[in-house]
């Protein structure tokens, strides 16, 4: 498969996966998902925005308004447990990164 097949694909993927989301969230079954699967995902999507964000060193948008700011603090959270880092850490990674996101 070319790189634009699997651009494409992964595109279509995303589109189906977030509307798939979407209804699980709403219809009350998060529980019922796999941590497996709920660990897989965020480390893709992890994976995939810090290259996007690397490589093209432009602002990528990590979000959109769907996200409310407690969801976003749980993920952001819990990305810096899993890497046993703290507020000062995240201090020295914010003023690294500052630059690309203005």
């Amino acid at each position: 498969m070319s790189t634009s097949e699997n651009a494409a694909r992964l595109s279509t993927l995303a589109a189906q996966l977030s509307e798939t989301i979407e209804e699980t969230v709403k219809a009350g079954e998060v529980a019922h998902v796999p941590r497996e699967d709920l660990t897989a995902l965020v480390s893709g999507a992890v994976k995939l925005y810090a290259t996007a964000a690397e490589e093209t060193e432009t602002d990528v948008p990590v979000i959109d308004s769907t996200v409310s700011t407690t969801q976003a603090m749980v993920v952001a959270c819990a990305l810096l447990r899993a890497h046993n880092l703290n507020p000062f850490d995240l201090a020295l990674w914010f003023s690294r990164t500052a630059g690309s996101s203005r």
